[in-house]
């Protein structure tokens, strides 16, 4: 019976999916890059006329998805830019995570997108095959954007066939937070990287001490750790329909799932952990969170306690390091932008100025220039200064980071947390979640790739 109501609510969330395109992130289509070309002359116009309300200035528009700190930095960081520049005038807008590939993709099929796009590595192939975005290669080499002092490897995670569309922001790495006052009453001992069984063991004893739940995640990012700690890749396993690091993963889900000492599965719905300010860590209702390293200084400044950061937690038996370092994010330029020269200059200043990284203060991650990041890190608060830290000894022992996902990734997310949501409610077992979800996440990335 249980396998039968999940098989329903699974075919028709993809059903939904498909009709609709939406979803807790979408994705450019062809319907996208049609609607986009037939609004061509209509969004020339629109620019024009833009251009001419701002008296002569150069428009342009940049978007990003963000918390307040994240918000509030760079509304700083562009106000300095327009003081410095005041021939160019800056459109900003923002929102959270969860709804902003939905709203970029609306953009998309309007033939509106920003000038200046937040890029994320899970998106940018999608968005680039679908012709949205700008190659940055000329810049790069007459200069405009300058990265001479930007690691080659850093510049090449925005290539793709090798031009770049998108230049990194920042690095990070999976961390996961905890709060100090909380263990330290547990008297237990957070180690450099646990296991997961090690992190189980502690969520007991941290319950039974202090009455504090525990978060396991149950995203995409759990499940690509997973992956790579068990000698594979995520995608590579769902696109040949191989289960083995998904009953690794489910396993573990329920085994959490079961668990006194974990959030149980209202609250978490009630919390919403996609969002910093929501995060069950914030109000203590948790003693942890697992996340990735750039979102410290928002956790941080939001809960307003002292916490500190270990490593993303890896299998017993795990036959590769899980950890990577990963751009944090981009900024790409749309293809359909009429400033694409001045979008180029702002992306320059943002990743080379010292006075533009003072103020953001590695909230998107470390600065990829490595000047800049020398320059900037005595003048951290605490909180950053925990951040470069970390990533430092993450350097050292991370692997290279997987391809970026493949068309289709979205829909695939959005599935895994409905599965994931059946096995949390006991509605589905861990095998149930296994058979259900593997084929299923299969079929969506063949699908997409036709």
């Amino acid at each position: 019976m249980k396998k039968r109501i999940l098989a329903t609510t699974l075919a028709a969330i993809l059903a939904a999916s498909s009709l609709a395109a939406c979803g807790s992130k979408s994705e450019p289509t062809e319907t996208t890059k049609a609607d986009a070309a037939t609004t061509q002359a209509a969004t020339t116009a629109a620019t024009a006329e833009t251009t001419a309300a701002a008296g002569g200035k150069v428009s342009l528009s940049l978007c990003w998805w963000g918390n307040q700190t994240r918000n509030d930095v760079t509304k700083k960081a562009v106000d300095l830019y327009m003081s410095k520049n005041p021939n160019v005038d800056i459109k900003v807008e923002f929102t959270d995570w969860s709804g902003y590939w939905d709203k970029l993709s609306a953009m998309a099929a309007g033939g509106n997108l920003p000038d200046i796009i937040q890029m994320d590595y899970s998106y940018l192939n999608q968005y680039q095959k679908s012709g949205q975005l700008a190659d940055l290669s000329e810049f790069m080499s007459s200069g405009l954007i300058d990265t001479s002092k930007i690691p080659e490897s850093i510049i090449k995670s925005g290539n793709v066939d090798g031009k770049t569309y998108a230049i990194s922001l920042g690095s990070n790495a999976p961390m996961m937070v905890y709060d100090k006052a909380v263990v330290e009453k547990a008297g237990v001992t957070i180690p450099d990287q646990m296991t997961m069984d090690e992190l189980y063991d502690l969520s007991k004893t941290i319950n039974e001490k202090t009455g504090v739940k525990t978060l396991y995640d149950g995203g995409i990012n759990m499940m690509q750790i997973m992956a790579r700690a068990n000698g594979s890749h995520l995608f590579d396993e769902l696109t040949a329909g191989t289960e083995d690091s998904m009953k690794i993963y489910f396993d573990t889900m329920e085994k959490f799932a079961k668990s006194d000492a974990s959030i149980s599965a209202d609250l978490l719905a009630e919390k919403n952990p996609d969002v910093v300010e929501t995060k069950p860590i914030i109000d203590g209702t948790t003693w942890n969170d697992l996340s990735l390293s750039n979102q410290f200084i928002s956790i941080s400044k939001t809960a307003g306690r002292d916490l500190g950061i270990t490593m993303f937690p890896t299998l017993t038996n795990a036959k590769a390091q899980p950890l990577y370092l990963k751009p944090s994010m981009f900024f790409s330029i749309a293809e359909s932008s009429k400033n694409k020269e001045e979008a180029a200059k702002f992306i320059d200043w943002f990743t080379n100025s010292t006075e533009c990284n003072e103020i953001l203060l590695a909230e998107r991650g470390i600065p990829i220039n490595t000047e800049v990041a020398e320059a900037i890190k005595p003048k951290a608060d605490a909180a950053a200064q925990t951040v470069f830290d970390y990533v430092a000894k993450v350097t050292e022992i991370a692997t290279p980071i997987d391809a970026p996902d493949p068309s289709g990734k979205g829909e695939v997310e959005a599935l895994g947390k409905t599965v994931v949501e059946a096995v949390r409610y006991g509605d589905a077992t861990a095998e149930d979640a296994v058979g259900q979800f593997v084929p299923e996440a299969k079929n969506i990335l063949e699908q997409a790739a036709k």
